[in-house]
């Protein structure tokens, strides 16, 4: 069986960063602290972290790839991902949001390949064409490598969504089909979203950021001057064996902040290039239950089930047989510990059961 790193003939300069931290409250009972969202497979049978991997690695190779995720699951990354060198996989000491993240992977992507472009990347999204997701990745970085900007992976909106945000852009498209960005815009309400979708000017923010490398260095310093000093020492130690010590030392009383809201806001200008490929970030159970499989009775997921006038429900259990009678549009999860039910239009507020958890000190269940 071919392996994706087996073709190199497509490869191209560049530097891809795997932002792979977080829990997946979203995804509460079976996303957990142990084992987040990230590292299980709720696409296809591999987890989410090795799909990005292999969408990927054919494209700029294992030795121009960085895993940055928390420090307690770097070993289980370098189990999932073998044939990336272990010094590639970072922990970090604590979380800090997507800010820090990005200006430690640019850093250490210009250590790895100095004056090559750098792209950031989420590792839990799904996109099922790998092959078109590597080309159009492989225009924004030649993109990037040549000019002072940004490219963005713009995903066209099927649906008035307002879970995500919207990137702005022009109509006009220069010869190879990027667009002027014109505004990082919030997430909407409903009547804006609906707008937004029949106006044809606005995509969803995928996060994919695919950044000429100098650029985002002077970016980062002046948008995040106090990030970019604590990281300096962890960065120039990369690869030697104080390197662990200064990681520790520049998370200790670094400050927490969004890439989006510290840096892609404040930018005075940035290309879009529209995503050619089918995208879904699997934020919450009910994202997930959209693409499961087909069950009885009009539900989708992952169960054995029988359906009493019970449709448009969303299902996952462990094998365990589930029987509804009479509810609509619900989502039930079954492990071994809890279980999770909730209605589909509130799975956003599962992340309100995690706070309850924490309140409580269960542990055993985060």
């Amino acid at each position: 069986m071919t392996s994706p790193t087996d073709s190199v003939s497509a490869r191209v300069p560049g530097v891809c960063v795997i932002m792979a931290g977080g829990r997946g409250t979203r995804f509460w009972p079976l996303s957990r602290a142990a084992l987040p969202k990230q590292l299980l497979p709720l696409a296809t049978g591999a987890s989410l972290l090795r799909d990005t991997y292999d969408r990927v690695a054919p494209l700029v190779g294992p030795d121009r790839i960085l895993v940055i995720t928390g420090a307690a699951l770097a070993d289980d990354v370098r189990r999932e991902l073998p044939d990336l060198p272990a010094a590639h996989v970072i922990g970090e000491p604590v979380g800090r949001n997507t800010a820090p993240c990005a200006v430690l992977g640019a850093g250490l992507a210009g250590r790895l390949a100095p004056g090559e472009p750098v792209a950031l990347l989420p590792a839990d999204h799904l996109i099922p064409e790998s092959e078109i997701f590597a080309s159009e990745l492989g225009a924004a970085l030649d993109r990037a490598a040549g000019r002072e900007t940004v490219v963005t992976l713009g995903i066209r909106p099927d649906r008035p969504e307002t879970g995500y945000g919207y990137l702005l852009a022009g109509t006009e498209p220069d010869a190879g089909g990027f667009l002027p960005g014109e505004a990082f815009v919030e997430k909407p309400d409903r009547a804006t979203a609906e707008t937004y979708l029949a106006g044809g000017r606005h995509y969803w923010n995928g996060g994919i950021f695919v950044w000429n490398a100098s650029w985002f260095a002077e970016q980062a310093a002046a948008h995040l001057p106090a990030v970019t000093d604590r990281m300096a020492p962890a960065v120039a130690a990369f690869g030697t064996d104080g390197f662990p010590a200064a990681l520790e030392d520049a998370y200790a009383d670094c400050p927490a902040d969004s890439l989006d809201y510290a840096v892609m806001e404040k930018l005075a200008g940035f290309e879009v290039l529209p995503a050619g490929f089918g995208w879904s970030d699997l934020g919450s159970w009910d994202a997930w239950g959209d693409l499961a499989p087909e069950l009885t009775g009009g539900n989708r997921g992952r169960a054995p089930l029988v359906a009493v006038d019970a449709t448009g429900n969303v299902v996952r259990t462990d094998g365990k047989l589930v029987a509804l009678v009479g509810v609509d549009d619900l989502v039930v999860v079954d492990t071994p510990d809890a279980l999770l039910v909730c209605r589909k239009e509130d799975a956003q507020r599962i992340k309100a059961v995690i706070e309850h958890l924490e309140k409580d000190k269960r542990q055993d269940l985060l």
